[in-house]
This record gives C-alpha cells, sequence and structure tokens, in this order.
C-alpha cells in the first residue's frame, strides 16, 4: 500500500480547493466523501479521499443516510464506514452535530477509524450551521479520545513520508455456545504514531466481526494507558472491568485469557500486567492474580487452549 499519510496530505488540498468551490452553497454543491481504493493505486498522485455529487436535501439526516448507502457501484470509490452502521439519532449542540451511531461502527481503529470520520465530517459539515462533528457509539463516546469534535480543517496531515506497517494479529474471543476460546486473524495498517498494543486492544473491545465468535470484555470497557517495557505490557483499564465480573471462575479466566492470549500473540510482549485504574490487579473475582500473566502454552493454533499463569518471581511489575 502506498504513503497514506501522504494520500492524506494531498486529500486536504483537494478539500481546501473543495471548500472555496462551495462557500456558494445550494445543493448543486453538495457531496458525499468516501475511500478511493487503495489496493490498485499506481502512484501517490491520488487522493485518499474523493466525493461524489449530492442532489438530495442538505440535512444532517439525509446526508448520513445517503452516506452508510455507500458510493455508486461505477465510482470507483469505497466506503470505510462498516456495512450495518445505522444512525441512532443526532443532535446540533452549539453548531456541533453530535452523530450517534450504533455499536457496528466501534469496528474501526487506527488509520480505518480516521478515514471514516473524516468522510463523516467532511459530508455533514455542509450542512447550514454545522461546524464539527462529534461522534458516540449508541449514547456513549468514542473510545481513548477519538470522540473529541472534528471540523473540516482539520484533515490535515504532517506530510510525514513513512509508509504504513502492516500489523497480522490473533484476536481471542469465546467461540459461540461453549467455554472456550477460538480467534479471528486481522490485518491492521499502522502508521508510525500508532501503537501496535493499543491498536489491537481496541479491536478486541470492539468485538469480533466473525459471527461464530462472542466478545468477553464488558462493553464500554476503556483503555486509560498502555505501555511495554522489558517483555512486561502494562495495561491500565477503567472500573468497569471489576465492575462487570462474570459469575463463576471458569468465565473469569476466560476473559483474562482473551486479554493475554491476545497481546502475547505480539512482538516483544511477553507477559500482560493488568491495572485498573492505576492499580496493580491483584483479584479478579475467584481469580488470585499475583504478577503479570503470561499465556501457559502458544496459541499458535486455534484448537489449542491457553491457560493463565503468573509469569514468575523474574517478571517486573509494579
Amino acid at each position: 500500500m502506498k504513503n497514506l499519510c501522504c494520500l492524506l496530505l494531498a486529500a486536504a488540498l483537494t478539500l481546501s480547493l473543495w471548500g472555496c468551490a462551495a462557500e456558494g452553497g445550494g445543493e448543486a454543491d453538495s457531496v458525499l466523501w468516501f475511500t478511493s481504493d487503495l489496493s490498485d493505486w499506481e502512484t501517490s498522485t491520488h487522493e485518499a479521499l474523493s466525493t461524489v455529487d449530492y442532489g438530495g436535501a442538505v440535512t444532517v439526516p439525509a446526508l448520513l443516510e445517503a452516506l452508510l448507502a455507500g458510493p455508486p457501484a461505477d465510482s470507483g470509490l469505497t466506503s470505510p464506514i462498516p456495512e450495518g452502521t445505522r444512525l441512532l439519532g443526532w443532535r446540533n449542540q452549539d453548531g456541533v452535530a453530535v452523530v450517534d451511531l450504533s455499536q457496528t461502527y466501534g469496528e474501526l481503529v487506527g488509520v480505518d477509524l480516521t478515514l471514516a470520520n473524516y468522510c463523516i465530517v467532511l459530508t455533514l459539515t455542509q450542512v447550514e450551521g454545522i461546524e464539527a462533528v462529534r461522534i458516540t457509539l449508541d449514547g456513549a463516546p468514542l473510545p481513548n479520545g477519538a470522540g473529541e469534535a472534528l471540523r473540516a480543517g482539520d484533515v490535515v496531515f504532517s506530510g510525514v513520508e513513512e509508509e504504513p506497517a502492516e500489523l497480522s494479529a490473533a484476536l481471542y474471543f469465546r467461540r459461540a455456545g461453549t467455554g472456550e476460546l477460538g480467534y479471528e486473524l486481522r490485518i491492521f495498517q499502522l502508521t508510525e504514531d500508532d501503537s501496535p498494543v493499543r491498536t489491537v486492544l481496541e479491536a478486541l473491545l470492539a468485538g469480533p466481526q466473525d459471527t461464530r465468535l462472542e466478545p468477553l470484555l464488558p462493553q464500554g470497557l476503556e483503555i486509560r494507558s498502555v505501555r511495554l517495557e522489558s517483555g512486561t505490557c502494562y495495561v491500565d483499564v477503567s472500573q468497569l472491568l471489576t465492575q462487570e465480573v462474570p459469575q463463576t471462575p471458569e468465565e473469569q479466566k476466560l476473559v483474562l485469557d482473551s486479554l493475554v492470549s491476545t497481546l502475547c500473540g505480539l512482538d516483544g510482549v511477553e507477559r500482560v500486567q493488568l491495572q485498573v485504574e492505576g492499580q496493580d490487579l491483584t483479584q479478579y473475582g475467584a481469580l488470585e492474580l499475583p504478577g503479570p500473566l503470561q499465556p501457559a502454552s502458544g496459541n499458535g493454533s486455534e484448537e489449542s487452549q491457553s491457560s493463565l499463569w503468573p509469569a514468575g518471581q523474574g517478571a517486573e511489575h509494579q
């Protein structure tokens, strides 16, 4: 894949030209923003974001309905918004359109989330009186700061010429209707500013794409911070982790297995120290956690069920 940052910079230049052309207002000037098909690009002269003409009502619900329907088949564009995303409601809060979308939108992370946010913001700020857009998921803010209000002028990248790195990761969830873990392989495009651990963890919180798998972590759990030191991954999350604990030790262990097996599959992560609001998690339901955790066996096969074990006396933890 070509340099996405440079492509988005090109999109920002296109945006400035579009902004000048659109000042006259009226339905004839209205457009819908989508992404170009990055996989077939031969050069970096294409814009990552592009438009199709729109002739309908210039209102937030009408524009979003058209945007969620996707681009015309012959446009050469794609929608970065997951199929099945629905508009649950919206309100104008002093010029900021607070748009509430269904949980499907929460599947997006990293560059994919950025592109989807930009398409929504650029489309909706054409509505008279709308200067910015804030996106929520079923009434809750997007996690980890991604829910801040965005303006059309925010679609600017610094022009960093690092090609995004591709990260492949196995995300562990419960197999539907069973008490066992299964996994799905996901591929992420990361820029130099993206943390692999945070990106994968956000995707784990968002839930599986495979309908044969079920999420284990509580919906709405927030990541406060992540860091990797000498093989130990410190993951600090909100109190929801300990407020919504499964009833049985088997279910409790499955939740921790999901987290630890997923993160320990990443390069450099040997063990995981869970924290809640800055404090090491030493008890999870009926399970005692004396220190960082690691899978007892490799998780390279979907047929293998990992078991959690303390990382040992030599493991670092706070």
